[in-house]
């Protein structure tokens, strides 16, 4: 439980602000045909996978592939890590909510997995890099670029 508190807290803290740095790094690993590039500080990254773009049948919801990749130091170690969660986001009421997610070290292997997070919608932000995000994904079918 305090792994997945600490997990939602990261992403809760890096979906604060949109910044205008350079969309892509030379440290990461993503293959850049299928992610797109959303924010980046100093510090880190954030892409959605276009591909995994999901349209929930009879609701105005989207489902999304989101990955953040940031230096750490931490229980998860050290160097670059890659946070990868699959948002759930609804149109109707500007809600997002994480489903599941991962944790990867800078080679993309598995340090953890978080197969069932507690739904628990929470408000889309104007200006942060969630509202981005919805923006992005509304405009996206299944598999569209």
């Amino acid at each position: 439980m305090k792994k997945i508190f600490i997990l939602c807290a990261l992403l809760i803290t890096m979906f604060t602000s949109v910044c205008g740095a350079e969309p892509v790094s030379s440290y990461c690993k993503l293959d850049q045909s299928k992610w797109l590039w959303l924010s980046s500080t100093d510090f880190q990254g954030t892409f959605f996978d276009y591909t995994s773009v999901e349209k929930v049948p009879d609701k105005n919801e989207k489902k999304v592939w989101v990955c953040t990749y940031t230096w750490v130091d931490d229980t998860f170690g050290k160097g670059m890590h890659y946070v990868f969660v699959r948002y759930g986001i609804n149109y109707d009421n500007n809600t997002a909510y994480m489903e599941k997610g991962a944790v990867q070290d800078e080679n993309l292997n598995t340090i953890k997995s978080y197969d069932k997070l507690k739904y628990n919608p929470q408000p889309i932000k104007s200006g942060t890099v969630l509202d981005r995000l919805a923006k992005r994904v509304a405009t996206f079918g299944n598999g569209d670029k």
